[in-house]
């Protein structure tokens, strides 16, 4: 009986400290791309930069584990985005991730469509769309996937 009256004793204090435990209001999320820029565009290789800005809503640091992100130019998909470095994720604020996509040497397809492109060749902006996810982990080992969708037109000139 006393084993039994122990066990409840205990479940019921743990349900009370857990009830104090406050979640946030969302999972961590994606703000915008900013700084895109064409490092390099020619028959030898292709280098396109750009920063992604995500906020973290924990009170917890975390770790950048993953990213899997597709760039598109015009729909048509240029490859996936090289991950260089481990970026640290402060708590409660926004952080930037470098996303560099490079391509040497780019496809066949990919030269002669991209050449062959009215717009790029008179300047005109393109439509260049990033889709895919990163993956944090928060106190070590809780996983969060975070994506990102995002689309912006870009000129060469």
């Amino acid at each position: 009986m006393k084993s039994g009256l122990r066990i409840i004793l205990l479940i019921s204090i743990g349900m009370i400290l857990t009830s104090f435990v406050q979640k946030p209001v969302q999972d961590p999320y994606f703000v915008k791309m900013k700084g895109f820029k064409v490092l390099a565009f020619n028959t030898q290789r292709i280098e396109l930069f750009s920063t992604a800005v995500f906020y973290n809503t924990y009170k917890y640091k975390a770790k950048l584990v993953e990213i899997d992100i597709d760039v598109y130019l015009e729909n048509r998909l240029l490859g996936k985005v090289v991950h260089q470095e481990n970026i640290p994720i402060p708590k409660l604020s926004a952080f930037d991730i470098p996303l560099l996509l490079k391509l040497e040497p780019p496809g066949p397809a990919i030269t002669n469509s991209l050449w062959q492109s009215a717009k790029l060749i008179t300047g005109k902006k393109v439509k260049i769309r990033y889709v895919g996810f990163i993956k944090l982990k928060i106190v070590g080992f809780i996983p969060i996937k975070v994506p990102i969708e995002d689309e912006l037109m870009y000129s060469l000139y």
